[in-house]
């Protein structure tokens, strides 16, 4: 398991904030200056002092995929 807190975050192309899947349809948004907040799959505010957030990330981050579907995960 990482100990790094951004695994498997996606970073935002414009903003840089980090997006990263935080539970069933909650999603965790770190922006660069380190404001923090949580929002559910479509980007409504849950709580933190960040409060605007692209929604489509969230929709994206907070897909349930299964693992192994991905093109180029591990494969056993």
């Amino acid at each position: 398991m990482s100990t790094d807190p951004n695994h498997g975050a996606i970073r935002h192309g414009f903003s840089g904030a980090m997006y990263t899947r935080d539970g069933d349809n909650r999603v965790k948004v770190v922006m660069p200056n380190g404001l923090t907040g949580f929002f559910d799959g479509i980007g409504q505010w849950i709580e933190g002092e960040l409060y605007d957030v692209d929604p489509q990330m969230c929709v994206w981050v907070s897909a349930n995929r299964i693992m192994v579907s991905h093109r180029i995960s591990k494969q056993d």
